[in-house]
């Protein structure tokens, strides 16, 4: 037979357990769907006041020189061309992990950008 105190110690242990899952169930995936609108990051060369706009499947949203979107399905290059004809010139350009390279920034701002686009 239990007693009392070991009662009340496996309850505690129970609502501890229980407090724990109930915060790991809506934390987790609100800190993957922040993370998830900001999977694309983009520099531009000037300040812009434009409304978030869809492109390629997903809205993004700058403030000042700095664009977010969330992952969507399309290559880094054309998200990357997209935000610059949409926003203006493109100065940094990341897409998770992946740092774009000066040259893969010119491919996103300079005149090849529809040719890129479209691979």
């Amino acid at each position: 037979m239990m007693t009392l105190s070991q009662i009340s110690a496996r309850m505690g242990a129970l609502v501890t357990a229980a407090a724990l899952s109930a915060t790991l169930l809506f934390a987790a995936p609100q800190a993957h769907a922040a993370a998830n609108n900001s999977y694309y990051k983009a520099e531009l060369a000037q300040p812009t006041t434009a409304k978030p706009e869809l492109l390629r499947s997903v809205y993004v949203r700058c403030e000042g020189t700095s664009c977010r979107a969330p992952i969507a399905s399309t290559a880094p290059k054309n998200m990357c061309v997209s935000i610059a004809r949409e926003f203006g010139a493109v100065t940094a350009f990341t897409a998770g992990e992946r740092v774009f390279t000066a040259e893969e920034i010119a491919a996103c701002n300079g005149d090849n950008a529809k040719a890129i686009a479209k691979n």
